[in-house]
């Protein structure tokens, strides 16, 4: 009795030392997180309230009467756009202000191209958008698909069909890559570990997509993107990556555009769609297999 006495006395007061200790750790994750987090975010404010000011202030001087939705579905990709370019000047500006530089800060740097990284980035981003859009295209146009799809006939569906190519396939991936594989990446891996400022920024990236379905493959194209990012400490690839997988909807959209009665066609051949699914997800992982062999060959890259 007496021992099981004093053995019920050593676990109490190894819980009470205990509690502070976990305390003061859930606490310091908590300070870490918001000391380092909240900084590597400001890029992502400054776009999105840059290009919000751009659409209010155009539809207070240019929009003449206009209903909102209909101003919103004519003039987004435009002033976007300029957004984009009013943001990287603001970014460049803020990179001088605190010594350093716009490429620096966002690891874009345009010398030392390796080519055939750069067709495996190509090759890896329009095989996969091919495969994850044929696997959507051969889902039940019902629930989250149907908003999907919705919300994909909106980008292309605007005052410009230039304008929506434009920002689609090179303004989106270029801005979005600078700020969360650049900025925000850059801003948290002295800090954190590789997996878990990845894993921040992914989620980010993918929240920003609205839609579930968008979100889910966001997530996981910004961890592939992140990845490629860290391992060549150079963003131009996973832009190109970016941009890649971006382009097959554009083009898509093109031909839907110029031949009437082309997207029924195309929608109305599950064995076509099922096809170009199966041939972008072999390009697809075949540009995977023959980067991840030509890494092996080289130094890898540490993080101080």
């Amino acid at each position: 009795m007496a021992d099981e006495n004093k053995n019920l006395d050593e676990k109490l007061k190894n819980d009470q030392t205990e509690a502070p200790g976990i305390r003061e750790i859930i606490e310091k994750k908590i300070y870490f997180f918001i000391r380092y987090f909240l900084p590597s975010i400001i890029p992502l404010i400054i776009y999105v309230g840059v290009v919000a000011i751009c659409l209010i202030v155009g539809a207070f001087v240019f929009n003449f009467g206009k209903p909102l939705e209909q101003y919103m579905q004519e003039m987004t990709n435009l002033y976007a756009i300029i957004g984009v370019c009013i943001t990287f000047r603001i970014l460049r500006k803020r990179s001088q202000k605190e010594g350093s530089g716009f490429f620096e800060d966002a690891s874009l740097y345009i010398h030392d191209i390796n080519i055939k990284k750069v067709f495996l980035c190509i090759g890896f981003g329009i095989g996969s958008a091919l495969a994850l859009s044929a696997f959507i295209s051969l889902l039940p146009s019902i629930g989250v698909i149907a908003e999907y799809e919705s919300h994909v006939d909106k980008i292309y569906q605007r005052w410009s069909v230039f304008l929506s190519m434009m920002f689609s396939t090179f303004f989106t991936p270029l801005v979005e890559e600078v700020i969360f594989r650049g900025y925000m990446l850059n801003g948290l891996l002295p800090h954190w570990s590789e997996k878990k400022a990845l894993l921040v920024v992914s989620l980010t990236f993918a929240f920003m997509h609205g839609t579930s379905i968008w979100i889910l493959y966001a997530f996981v194209m910004g961890m592939i993107l992140g990845k490629v990012s860290i391992l060549e400490d150079n963003i131009f690839y996973s832009v190109v990556m970016h941009m890649s997988f971006n382009l097959p909807s554009t083009v898509l959209w093109l031909i839907y555009l110029r031949i009437p009665g082309s997207k029924e066609s195309l929608s109305a051949n599950p064995f076509m769609i099922l096809l170009m699914g199966l041939a972008g997800g072999v390009v697809a992982w075949g540009c995977y297999i023959i980067y991840k062999r030509s890494r092996k060959h080289e130094i890898p890259i540490t993080f101080k």
